[in-house]
């Protein structure tokens, strides 16, 4: 993949962010479920914990509910970080909804896969990994409007996610 520049790599993003953003998907209710990982994936989730930062893009760390050592949050509204969740069904071969064709950005040297939710907000997945890493971005930071820039919480979290998970597919 090119290299773009900083400013530039986050464009297409951002314009992605904005065409999602409102479009209708599942609950938050499932967005907020406790992952269950198998034992290997706990295993990176653990690593990742232990990594992430107190802040990112300026947002404090907060404690999510339900509190679990595979969930982190930042900020109000939060940006929700879950760790080991399944595989989404559009890139999940067999599934009604599979997209062969799924846009992704890479990000922080993390190829993110971007799926709308109701509400506004957007979930992203940092895929090719040795577990699936969730990130969602409320509505006030998938815009791109605001003080705290989506695809800068992205790139802050990749560096982490790089660290202590591998490549790999699960």
């Amino acid at each position: 993949m090119k290299t773009w520049p900083r400013r530039l790599r986050a464009l297409p993003v951002a314009a992605a962010l904005l065409a999602v953003a409102g479009s209708a998907s599942t609950t938050g209710a499932a967005a907020r479920a406790v992952p269950r990982p198998p034992a290997q994936e706990a295993a990176h989730c653990r690593a990742l914990r232990a990594e992430l930062p107190a802040t990112v893009a300026g947002l404090e760390r907060g404690t999510p509910r339900p509190v679990s050592e595979f969930t982190a949050q930042w900020g109000a509204p939060a940006v929700v970080l879950r760790c080991g969740v399944p595989r989404p069904e559009a890139l999940t071969h067999g599934s009604k909804s599979f997209d062969r064709y799924a846009p992704a950005w890479d990000i922080g040297g993390i190829e993110w896969f971007a799926e709308p939710r109701s509400g506004g907000s957007v979930r992203f997945l940092a895929t090719h990994r040795a577990a699936w890493v969730e990130v969602t971005l409320p509505k006030e930071y998938a815009g791109g409007g605001g003080d705290t820039d989506g695809p800068g919480v992205l790139a802050e979290l990749a560096a982490r996610i790089r660290k202590t998970i591998p490549e790999g597919y699960v």
